[in-house]
């Protein structure tokens, strides 16, 4: 895997065009490569209903979101995903903080652009294994209505506090940091993303299209 280092500059807000800086930015992600340990977890779930509520029959778990209903409508299953980089790379971003704060920067904006790579390709692997389906963007507990105490549920019933190493605090915030959870909605319908994308965070810069699993 190769990172994006547009991304990464996009992070730090780098607008600059140093090629030099390009250099940095694959030295850093060499460094983070020879430490990291990405991990991947999926729960597929049939869905129910609870109180008008989504809940996922695998793993007993109530999405009480009104964002999440009109996002998933009409969704029959839902995937639970879970990645991580692993623990070094919070200590290392952290040790860098102390000694090289500019390569504590870059990492902790590499680190976050490789998450999101990783947890792009978990959810290429489950659309092709839900092939013919359309699917939804990703939605992840602290979005929207979605409380983000519902993250310790996700992360013990999917076994990934065993099998990934992850923790939840008492304030629901995971360790190690580079961790993300995310929900994904499969239909036989396209479709419609309606009112939560005027509140998305990712307004406005998102990438994602209403489309098949397979695409």
């Amino acid at each position: 895997m190769n990172i994006d280092k547009n991304l990464v500059k996009k992070y730090l807000n780098y607008k600059d065009e140093n090629c030099d800086f390009d250099i940095v930015i694959e030295d850093v992600f060499a460094e983070m490569k020879s430490i990291a340990t990405p991990k991947k977890n999926c729960i597929l779930s049939d869905v129910s209903f609870e109180n008008g509520f989504y809940k996922l029959d695998n793993l007993g778990i109530v999405l009480k979101s009104n964002d999440i209903n009109k996002l998933f409508c009409e969704c029959d299953k839902i995937a639970t995903l879970v990645v991580t980089l692993g623990l070094e790379i919070d200590k290392k971003i952290a040790y860098y903080a102390k000694v090289d704060l500019a390569k504590s920067l870059i990492m902790d904006a590499a680190s976050n652009v490789w998450v999101e790579a990783v947890m792009d390709e978990l959810e290429a692997q489950v659309c092709k294994q839900m092939d013919g389906k359309f699917k939804t963007m990703r939605f992840s507990p602290g979005y929207g209505d979605l409380d983000i105490s519902v993250q310790k549920s996700v992360i013990e019933r999917t076994g990934s506090n065993k099998f990934l190493g992850i923790n939840v605090n008492s304030n629901y915030l995971m360790t190690p940091l580079k961790s993300i959870t995310a929900f994904l909605g499969f239909s036989d319908k396209k479709q419609v993303f309606a009112d939560i994308c005027l509140t998305c965070p990712q307004k406005g810069k998102c990438q994602t299209k209403c489309s098949r699993a397979s695409h």
